[in-house]
């Protein structure tokens, strides 16, 4: 009877123990949780609360025209004031429990914050300075590849904050009631480690917009870096360009030969044909693949033809050569030295329509 006494207790005891440490982590999981509170319950100080931006670039590297990406490490500082932070000393303020604009990169697609810090300079005011890196996709217009000019964007919205709430300010900027734009100098937010070698860097324009989405029914204030650059096409003039304009002279030393000696000037033809084609292989790894046809594209398939029509050329003058009788082989002789002036110049004439647009807008 005792030793049943003593079980029945030995059992309630553990049952109570099982209860005080379940509610002992209720407890603790509602401190946690109150500690924790989202920042988005936190009402930001003003409405709309106007958050000054500036950013500093350390690197901008990986223009990647194929992919239409780049890569970006940036510092990014944001500045506000929040008057119910003014009585409270630096020391005093926990940084986890006062309100922020929590942003992302809208056009990235892998941000990452390497580190962030608050400082608070004045009583009421806040400073966060943050620093990011990741890849940003860059939407590109390459219809006058090589010669072309981009605009990399990097786009900052708050994930948390409708523009009713928050909306971002630039030093300089006043007046917020519409969006604004305005340029700045690239020297001044451009770091040594900024080296793109195939681009040059034309101007640098901060921009601030709403950005409604629909599906949401709200808008949010959306704050853009665009860097303009333009391509230096050293690289394609040097190695591709000139290399084909190459080709295309060589096709024209057939008008040169005997108009009966098709067995050579057919081997010449098909061989620079043969080249173009394993040329244009070769560097569809370097170009970018889209849908529809840049510059060097017609470029290239302009010097294709050219090459095509000189072996055509042949096969019209070996068979009026055959045919034996004297005026013929005068006429083959003549056509000959036509094509000698003609396919030059029809081939300087399409290189200036086509790259004419190109060079006066690099000239203007």
């Amino acid at each position: 009877m005792k030793k049943g006494v003593r079980i029945t207790g030995l059992i309630l005891a553990r049952v109570r123990l099982r209860r005080f440490l379940l509610a002992l982590l209720v407890l603790q999981w509602g401190a946690a949780g109150a500690l924790a509170a989202p920042d988005s319950l936190i009402p930001p100080p003003a409405r709309p609360t106007r958050v000054a931006t500036s950013f500093f670039f350390s690197t901008i590297d990986g223009v990647d025209s194929v992919n239409e990406t780049f890569n970006a490490d940036f510092y990014l500082l944001l500045a506000w004031d929040d008057p119910r932070l003014a009585s409270l000393q630096s020391g005093e303020i926990d940084t986890a429990r006062i309100w922020e604009p929590k942003v992302e990169g809208i056009n990235s697609r892998d941000l990452q914050r390497i580190w962030d810090y608050f400082e608070f300079p004045e009583p009421g005011k806040v400073q966060l300075q943050n620093r990011f890196s990741g890849t940003f996709a860059a939407p590109m217009d390459l219809h006058d590849f090589p010669f072309d000019r981009q605009v990399l964007p990097v786009l900052i919205e708050s994930s948390t904050v409708p523009v009713e709430g928050m909306v971002f300010a630039y030093p300089g900027v006043q007046n917020r009631e519409k969006a604004w734009s305005l340029l700045v100098k690239p020297a001044d937010v451009l770091g040594h480690g900024v080296r793109m070698p195939e681009w040059t860097v034309d101007a640098i324009r901060v921009r601030e917009m709403e950005n409604y989405y629909d599906f949401l029914k709200v808008g949010y204030s959306r704050y853009g870096i665009e860097i303009y650059v333009t391509r230096r096409a050293g690289f394609y003039i040097w190695k591709v360009i000139v290399m084909e304009v190459l080709l295309v002279i060589l096709s024209w030393v057939v008008f040169l030969q005997e108009p009966g000696d098709i067995g050579n000037r057919s081997t010449v033809s098909v061989t620079l044909l043969l080249a173009t084609v394993a040329f244009s292989y070769v560097i569809s790894g370097i170009t970018p693949r889209i849908s529809y046809l840049t510059l060097l594209d017609y470029f290239l398939l302009g010097s294709f033809f050219a090459i095509f029509l000189s072996a055509l050329e042949n096969v019209v003058v070996y068979l009026l050569h055959k045919r034996g009788s004297a005026d013929r082989s005068s006429l083959t002789t003549r056509i000959d030295r036509w094509s000698l002036v003609l396919f030059p110049v029809a081939f300087l004439v399409f290189n200036a329509l086509l790259w004419a647009r190109v060079l006066l807008s690099r000239v203007s």
